[in-house]
């Protein structure tokens, strides 16, 4: 695991190097072509850590069997929006003897509800910035057009009584 990230670091340090000597005379495209590689290489770390700790947890049989938890699916795919950009997630599905289910069991150790598809952060963005602009401008503002204005909205019906400060 610390092997990969290193090597997204490395990677990282070599790119922003490279574009430094390349665009010095412009400051303000260097620094937004800097922040975006970093984000793309927080992305890549994150997307790393996850899939370790997916494997992990399916590597440990001797704690899903103790909970009736049987292996249906490996590596399912799920996109979630955070304020990085799209994190694509490989995580594995579970049936649960017990209770009769299906889970992820990912999912709950990193805290994401089903059914998720924006993190809270983005959503939070969202909803504030339509207070002030229009759903469709909110959308663009916060993720540059990656949701819709339908997405915006269903963020605040899902927020109980909203009041604006005055």
């Amino acid at each position: 695991m610390e092997t990969i990230i290193l090597q997204i670091a490395l990677e990282l340090v070599e790119k922003i190097t490279k574009m430094t000597f390349e665009n010095i005379s412009d400051l303000d495209t260097l620094t937004s072509d800097v922040l975006a590689e970093c984000k793309a290489s927080a992305r890549s770390i994150l997307e790393a850590v996850v899939d370790e700790l997916n494997r992990k947890i399916r590597e440990d049989k001797a704690e899903r069997r103790q909970r009736g938890l049987s292996l249906k699916e490996k590596d399912r795919k799920r996109s979630l929006l955070t304020e990085l950009g799209v994190l694509h997630l490989q995580r594995d599905y579970y049936y649960d003897n017990q209770n009769g289910c299906y889970v992820c069991l990912l999912d709950d150790v990193l805290g994401i509800r089903k059914y998720k598809r924006i993190g809270d952060s983005v959503s939070a963005k969202l909803v504030t910035e339509a207070a002030e602009v229009s759903y469709a401008k909110s959308a663009e503002i916060v993720t540059d057009g990656a949701v819709s204005r339908q997405s915006v909205r269903n963020h605040i019906l899902k927020l109980s009584n909203l009041e604006k400060e005055p």
